[in-house]
Order: C-alpha cells, then structure tokens, then sequence
C-alpha cells in the first residue's frame, strides 16, 4: 500500500515537472501529488483524529500551492521530499525495501537537477541529450521500483524518520545546487560541468571530513570531540561524582549521607539554585527552593531540583542520571545498615541461644544429682555427701560463669583448659545416675584440656542420646577419653538408629530441624571447640553405632 503511495506521488510530480508548475494542468497535477503525499507521509498515523483547524490549515496550504506554485517552491519542495525519504533509508535492514528507496531517492535528486532546477533558472539547463535521457529514464526507474519485490518494512502503525539524516541530505542537495549556481557564475562553466565540479568538490570535503571524523593515525578525531560535546555540558559534575564516592566511603547513617550529597549539589552544580527531597519517611531541603520545578524519581528516593531558567533535554539527562546515582548510594547505605542490624541480632541470637544450652547443662548436671539423692539410704550415705560437696560447688560456678558471659559476652577462644585427670572424674560422678552410659578412659590421662568446650559437647550428646532414648528404651551410649599425637580427644557412640543423611550432612553448618533434637546445640558446640582449635565431627553413622569424635586440629 505504502510502496503504492509513493510510486503514484512520484509519477505525479513527474508530469508536474513535465507539464511545468506556471500551467493549470500542472498546478491540479500538484494538488494531487499533495494528496497522495498527505496520504503517503510518515509523521501523522492514519487513525489519528485531524482538528478542524489541522484540516483548514492543509487546506489553505494546498490553495496557496494551486495560486503560487512556482519554480523555486517545486525546488524546495523536491529538496525536502528527498530528506524524507532520505531519512528512511537507513531504517530498513531488509534489502528489498532499502533499493526501493534508494531508487526513490535517486529519482527525486535526478529530478531535481535534470528538470527542477531548469525550471526555477533558465540558464542552469543541461544539454538536450542530457535532458532527453532525464525525462526517458525516471518513467523506467519508476518501472522498475514497481517491479521489485515487496520485503517487510516497518509496521505501518509507527513511522520513523531520522530527522539527521534527512537534515543530512536536504543540506547536501542544497550545497550542490547553489555550489553549481556558483560554479556557473564565477568560473564560468556550463551547468554539467559547474554540476560536476561541485559533486567533486563536496566528495572531496566529505572525504576530508570523515578522515578527520575517524582517523586512524592513533588519535581521537572530531567524532570523539563531537561525542564528548553531545556527552557533557561543560560543567563540574566529575567534581560531585568525586564527592559523591568519598561521601559513600566516610558517611555510613542513610540520612546523613542524603543530606550532605544534595548539599554538594547546591554547592558544586551552579544551574541548581536548590532542591528537596524524599526517601520513604525522611525527607529534606537544600539551597534556595525557588524557581522552576524538576522531579526525579528512582526507587524510594524523589529528588526536586529547583532552577532559574529551563533545562535544556541533555540538563535534564545529567539530572536524572545524578538522581539515579544518589538513590542507588542511598539504597546501598540502607541496606548496609539493615545487613548491620540483622549481624546484630544474629549475634544477640546465637549468643543467646549458646548460653540456653549452657544452662541446660546446668539443669541436666542438676537432675542427675536429684536422681542420685532418690536412691535407697543416699540421705546417710558418704558418697553421696561427697558427690553433693564436689558437684554443688562445681555447679554453682559454671552458673556464675554463664550469667557472666550474659553480663560480659566474650570470645568463643576464651576457654579454660583443665587437667584432663580432674575433669574426667568429675564428668563420670556428675552422670553416675545414668546406668546406660559407659565411661572408659586410658589409665593414667595425662595432659590437658578445655574444660568447657568437652563439657558442653559431651553433655550435648548425652542430652541428645536421653532423647533418642524416649524412643529406643535399649539405647546405650559409651563416652571414651584417649590420648593421642594431637592431643586428648574424645570418642561418644550409640547404638541407636542412624541419623538421616540430610540432617547428618549439614549437623555442624547451621541449625537443623529434627524431632530427635540435633541440631543448634551441635552446632554451637562445634564453634566453640573449633575456636579452641578442636573440631567436633560425625565419624560414623549407621543403624547400631552412631560415633561422635572431639579432637584437636592437626
């Protein structure tokens, strides 16, 4: 439809030129190359409502064409035309439609100098045989642009026109036409050959131009100038930026950090006279907020910029880039400081949750010593006066060291060590109400080792094995102290069921889910130890023998 289009207002502007704008027939053939234009032309889609005003405006340009229509108007008209369809060539990737244009293009440029230009000055007329062969060609030209098969052009419900190419070739025609004009006045040369000399003075001057646009000496050309141009507007923004990332790296509270980067831009950006702005519940000014008013939105942050006179698109560019940078900064800032305060409670957490299981340890140590004392004749017996006198104490100081640690947090390698001699029978004496644990050691236990961490991961696992034990009445658990080149370490199995694999996989990574009770307590139990240069391990699981090993990291 469109290819239609313009070959008919092409073959109408054939006979307007071949009929001569001064004639009655020429100025209806106008009129109707007009039309088709109004039909044909990119800039106006087809279902868009026209005002009446719109209307009679073409109207009134369309009879002034009819009453003025001359020479040089037709002149301009081709020139202008030319851009048009100049501008669209470029557009098509599709070959097909590219030699169509390109054809339509070469049509107007020889209309232009072959026919128009005679018309609008007479002394600017070529040869006859020059001429005959203008008028006989456009016809077939247009014969063969007809013929050309139809490839997939732009979708007819958006048009685009590159307006610098059309720029581009509306100023190229017009060099050449008043450069020949020139060319026959000044050196006296007929019309071809004042035509010639300026087609090869212009390739020269572009030639010329796009060397020095893109060399390829090893330096930047007037294109990297060009660019640089387009890309900055002269103005000390490499300064802010500058600020800016100095700002980020001193300044840490969000708000803080927001109000003195706007600061800077009142102070550094002379084209702003002052601002305002917003991000979620804070808000703030800067500068002198008179003036026109610009808004820049990125996320949570609305950035008001406030100026004297209008900015200009690549103002308004630099603007909103400088709004994006600071919400992005902003944004970063507040989640560090999110990020800070989860660290925080984390570590109130896990603190927290260590110190829990401290004191059900505590608890545990405490039942065992209820357990024994509901023994037949314990009441008058010696040993458990004994073990009454050594554990109360005992206990009653690793409860002081947990409210301390509560009081004063300290650091998972602050631990005591303690000869393994004494801590041994003190471990055994505290769990001899548990008949279903066997305690085995080396004999003699020389060295030493720290007390808390063995403590807390031996009464971890019996305290997880007590539980598997609700559910297995014939569990038994063996806890065995040994010496070795590293040092002492100790070896706790059951023979219960196994573990599953997902839970025995991640035991010591984290907090793990499970009905037995593995978990959190194994978990910081196994920090703890590997802060004291131990590591607690699963070395063993399978249905009957379920083996844990506390050791020292070789």
């Amino acid at each position: 439809m469109r290819r239609g289009l313009l070959l008919a207002l092409l073959l109408a502007l054939y006979f307007v030129l071949l009929q001569g704008p001064d004639t009655w027939l020429g100025k209806t053939l106008f009129v109707a190359h007009l039309g088709l234009f109004l039909l044909w032309q990119p800039f106006v889609h087809a279902e868009q409502r026209l005002s009446l005003t719109w209307v009679a405006g073409v109207a009134v340009f369309v009879l002034a064409g009819v009453v003025f229509l001359k020479a040089w108007m037709l002149l301009l008209w081709i020139m202008m035309l030319a851009g048009i369809v100049g501008g669209k060539v470029l557009l098509f990737g599709a070959r097909a439609p590219r030699l169509f244009y390109l054809m339509a293009l070469a049509f107007l440029v020889v209309a232009l100098f072959l026919m128009a230009a005679p018309l609008a000055v007479p002394m600017a007329k070529p040869p006859g045989p020059i001429l005959s062969v203008g008028q006989v060609g456009l016809p077939l030209l247009l014969v063969v642009m007809a013929l050309l098969p139809a490839g997939r052009e732009a979708d007819s419900t958006r048009e685009v026109v590159d307006f610098v190419y059309s720029l581009f070739v509306f100023l190229l025609l017009a060099v050449l036409m008043l450069g020949s004009l020139a060319a026959m006045l000044l050196l006296g040369s007929t019309y071809t050959e004042a035509l010639l000399q300026a087609l090869m003075s212009t390739g020269a001057m572009l030639l010329l131009l796009g060397v020095a646009w893109n060399p390829h000496s090893g330096f930047a050309g007037i294109g990297a100038l060009f660019s640089r141009y387009l890309m900055s507007i002269g103005l000390p923004i490499e300064q802010w930026l500058q600020a800016l990332a100095n700002l980020a790296q001193r300044e840490e509270d969000p708000q803080e950090f927001l109000h003195q980067a706007c600061a800077e831009i009142a102070a550094r950006l002379t084209w702003v006279t002052g601002g305002e702005w917003i991000a979620g519940n804070d808000s703030g000014r800067f500068g002198v907020t008179e003036g026109r008013r610009w808004e820049f939105r990125h996320g949570d942050l609305l950035l008001v910029f406030y100026t004297l006179q209008a900015l200009s698109p690549t103002l308004i560019w630099h603007c909103n880039l400088l709004a994006q940078l600071l919400a992005e900064f902003h944004a970063d800032k507040r989640r560090a400081l999110a990020l800070k305060q989860l660290s925080y409670m984390q570590a109130v957490h896990e603190t927290g949750s260590r110190l829990t299981h401290d004191v059900k340890n505590l608890l545990q140590s405490l039942n065992a010593l209820c357990s024994a004392g509901l023994e037949p004749g314990a009441e008058s017996s010696l040993e458990y006066q004994s073990l009454l006198r050594r554990q109360l104490p005992a206990i009653t100081g690793r409860l002081a060291e947990t409210l301390g640690k509560l009081n004063v947090p300290q650091s998972l390698a602050s631990a005591s060590w303690l000869a393994a001699e004494e801590w041994w029978p003190d471990l055994r004496q505290r769990m001899a109400a548990m008949d279903w644990i066997d305690f085995t050691a080396e004999a003699p236990i020389a060295g030493e080792l720290p007390a808390e961490v063995f403590s807390g991961v031996v009464e971890n696992l019996i305290r997880n094995a007590a539980e598997k034990r609700l559910q297995e009445p014939n569990l038994r658990m063996q806890v065995e102290l040994k010496s070795s080149d590293a040092g002492i370490e100790l070896i706790a199995c059951d023979n219960g069921s196994a573990m599953a694999a997902d839970i025995a996989s991640g035991l010591f990574l984290g907090p793990v889910a499970s009905e037995s009770g593995y978990g959190i307590g194994l978990y910081h139990a196994a920090r703890f130890a590997h802060a004291a240069g131990y590591s607690l391990e699963l070395i063993e699981n399978r249905a009957g023998r379920v083996c844990f090993r506390l050791a020292a990291v070789s």
